[in-house]
């Protein structure tokens, strides 16, 4: 941390424990700040693979319904990461025998659920983002072309393999059910019924459970006829069961 002494001159201040420096520059101006038990300090090896996510996509996700900022993987650390129990008490809870490196202590940093809206890249959607019926969360929803295949995809992050709930928010306002095949990771899970929900401002909850590798997970709903989707809000992972 960067300060100036008396004479003026610039001087490293404070004290750097259990932080994480990755990529560009490590660390400058640090003459006469105390550092220990920090990434630079122990020498640990720091790869992509030591985070849940690096990416920087996703970063702009809405507040919860509460008003609390959104739970999300980015730089969260990985089941297997070295950079778990690696620093020192410096008198905030931690779990395990010494603290974690870095923002997020393991284990308890796994959400309970997290939500990736279908407006929101990385998500795909064939057809079009719209906003015209309301009681959809976000900026927006997924109105999927009319046709067989005109599908709608999520990315999402599993913290370890294992099977998931996964919750997805539709409204299907036509008078029939809408048949979509839900593949992940490019293997057919599961065919997904979309009942009508009366109208198109009546949103519902389809719940299914997959298998989900560790890391990222691609997640298809691959309508089966020509009536395409019905618009879908959103999906909700739930917690990872090894």
């Amino acid at each position: 941390m960067l300060g100036i002494d008396s004479s003026g001159a610039a001087v490293g201040r404070g004290n750097l424990r259990n932080n994480i420096a990755y990529t560009g520059t490590l660390t400058s101006n640090m003459t006469g700040t105390s550092s220990a038990y920090n990434s630079w300090d122990l020498g640990v090896t720091l790869s992509d693979s030591q985070f849940r996510s690096v990416s920087t996509s996703g970063w702009d996700a809405p507040r919860q319904a509460d008003g609390s900022l959104p739970t999300l993987p980015h730089l969260r650390l990985a089941a297997n990461s070295t950079l778990i129990d690696k620093g020192t008490d410096v008198g905030l809870p931690y779990t395990g025998r010494a603290p974690d490196l870095g923002a997020f202590e393991r284990p308890g940093d796994t959400p309970a659920g997290q939500r990736y809206e279908a407006e929101t890249a990385p998500a795909v959607c064939q057809g079009t983002i719209d906003a015209n019926w309301a009681g959809f969360s976000g900026s927006g929803f997924c109105n999927g072309n009319n046709a067989a295949g005109a599908y709608a995809q999520f990315t999402a992050n599993a913290s370890a393999a294992g099977t998931a709930t996964l919750g997805i928010r539709f409204a299907n306002g036509a008078g029939g059910a809408r048949a979509a095949t839900l593949v992940v990771n490019g293997s057919t899970a599961a065919t997904v019924s979309f009942e009508s929900t009366g109208a198109w401002t009546t949103w519902a909850t389809q719940t299914v459970t997959v298998p989900l590798n560790a890391g990222g997970n691609t997640i298809r709903l691959d309508p089966t006829t020509t009536a395409g989707l019905p618009n879908i809000d959103y999906l909700d992972l739930g917690t990872i069961a090894g």
